[in-house]
């Protein structure tokens, strides 16, 4: 034992794999919520959607769920039939395992049908796992990619002896990747359809019978598209029906290049502190991909065309629009999007074209490393404070009545807590004024714009820059019950908020403020 240890042999094996998995899932446990940018959204969105399917009328008059296939579907669906049976912070901790579990397995599924002697280089992956966009709550494009390495490893286990039964296994597959995120989507159809190319001019490059394998490879690409038909139908009428608002905000090629780099997707809260670390990740990435070309003597030409190194098209197109498209445009935040989809694609090629070494078992274990500090230097200095704030919240909600109209006023300064008055909702009934998924077209749940109220404060529809979601023309008329401050609270004293602690003081009370100060809780009197 002693000997594989010192060669490093110890790093292929199964139980090491399944050993760092499991220290991921114990450390999402030492906190109540894993508290991100848009989590607070989803739970509270996932509850509504709850209320509305049990009959609750008083939310269905301010919300109505879209009746547009909308793609980010997955994690509301999961998040809502865990919220009916549990509180809201144990389906959201169920999510994430799920999420964690399922982006592991799947990526080393993956690995191993393209490569039944690489899988143990799959625990890669685990940095990947926690990037820059899963920690602002980006779960339904996170657990996209969950759909994507497993319907890619399901395809290539199965592509020759695929049957009835099968196909809609990967109708289930294809047509769940599109509920998760439309732009993985896409890409799966794009890498399935050249595995299709690949495969058949592996099989018939030597055969002089060009009607057949034309009509091989057509038979599959038409089972593809037929069964991949159902999701193409829902992408259509998305796009058809929803109106996006980008922007032409874009980065410059030098910005890029360095997000490249730092290795980007891993850097979360303190881009300088952070950066220390992931800029290894690069290194380490551009070591794996020469360890083969030296292995096979610098000869591009002598090295084989392997099923992995159709990968290397969609890595290719994915940096082309990395570097193309605006950051602001579609629903915002593309740059992010494809440098992180470049690094998986270009990782999943590595992995799959790299051989067990010494070299490459170091490698593993200073990835292990860095992901373990990175992480837990995540946990230790943001994500337990954020979560002792979400609970704050959470645990107000105890003092509001079922369907109250909140009032949320934001003064962290926090650029992370922008919804986390949604905490609030996450279990019970309640109106938040401040739903940004509602605002926009591309969730479940909406503004239900026809019957929505005329929300008042007082005699007023907005405050000295505060402003709620309203509907002035509307004959019904409702007023704000209760308002919840949260952040610094001591800023309400500042004069530009005078008019808001006066009306405070003569039309509300307060029902709670948090031992730390961090909540106040105000009832309309």
């Amino acid at each position: 034992m002693m000997k594989n240890i010192l060669s490093l042999k110890f790093t292929e094996s199964k139980l090491f794999f399944y050993s760092i998995l499991f220290a991921n899932l114990v450390f999402l446990c030492f906190t109540k919520f894993y508290p991100s940018m848009d989590g607070a959204a989803h739970l509270y969105n996932s509850n509504l959607l709850g209320q509305i399917l049990q009959g609750n009328d008083a939310i269905s008059d301010f919300y109505t769920i879209s009746t547009i296939p909308i793609p980010n579907w997955i994690s509301h669906f999961i998040l809502g039939i865990f919220i009916l049976l549990l509180p809201a912070w144990m389906a959201e901790k169920i999510l994430i395992i799920l999420y964690v579990a399922g982006m592991a397995l799947s990526f080393r599924y993956l690995i191993k049908q393209l490569n039944s002697d690489a899988p143990f280089l799959s625990i890669l992956i685990f940095p990947f796992i926690y990037s820059f966009l899963f920690h602002l709550g980006f779960y339904n494009f996170s657990i996209s990619f969950v759909f994507l390495f497993l319907t890619l490893g399901y395809y290539l286990k199965n592509m020759d002896s695929f049957n009835f039964r099968k196909y809609i296994l990967l109708f289930l597959l294809l047509t769940l990747t599109y509920f998760s995120n439309v732009l993985i989507f896409g890409l799966l159809g794009l890498i399935l359809g050249l595995f299709i190319l690949q495969s058949t001019y592996h099989y018939y490059k030597n055969t002089t019978d060009h009607n057949y394998a034309l009509k091989h490879v057509g038979n599959r690409l038409l089972l593809l598209f037929l069964t991949s038909l159902p999701a193409l139908i829902f992408l259509f009428l998305f796009f058809e029906k929803v109106t996006f608002f980008p922007s032409e905000q874009a980065l410059s090629n030098k910005e890029l290049f360095k997000w490249i780099f730092d290795a980007r997707p891993f850097i979360v809260y303190d881009y300088g502190a952070d950066e220390i670390i992931t800029q290894h990740y690069f290194y380490i990435i551009i070591i794996l991909i020469i360890i083969p070309f030296i292995k096979e003597g610098m000869k591009i030409k002598d090295i084989a065309f392997k099923k992995a190194d159709v990968l290397l098209i969609p890595t290719l197109i994915s940096l082309l629009l990395y570097f193309s498209v605006p950051n602001g445009s579609s629903a915002g935040m593309m740059s992010d999007r494809y440098c992180l989809i470049s690094y998986l694609f270009a990782l999943a090629w590595i992995c799959s074209r790299t051989t067990k070494n010494n070299l490459n078992r170091f490698l593993v274990l200073v990835v292990v490393s860095l992901h373990l500090t990175l992480f837990y230097q995540h946990q230790n200095r943001v994500i337990k404070n954020l979560d002792k704030n979400a609970i704050s919240i959470y645990n107000s909600s105890k003092y509001l009545n079922d369907n109250s109209i909140v009032l949320p006023i934001n003064f962290t300064g926090n650029w992370l807590e922008p919804h986390f008055s949604n905490y609030l909702g996450a279990d019970k009934p309640l109106i938040i004024l401040e739903n940004y998924e509602a605002s926009i077209g591309w969730f479940p749940l909406k503004w239900n714009t026809e019957d929505f109220p005329n929300i008042l404060l007082g005699d007023k529809t907005s405050m000295n820059g505060i402003y709620w979601k309203s509907n002035p023309g509307s004959s019904k008329t409702l007023q704000i019950d209760n308002i919840l401050i949260y952040g610094n609270t001591t800023t309400i004293n500042n004069e530009e908020w005078k008019e808001l602690k006066d009306l405070l003081s003569t039309d509300f009370k307060l029902i709670h403020k948090s031992d730390d100060g961090f909540v106040m809780l105000y009832e309309r009197l």
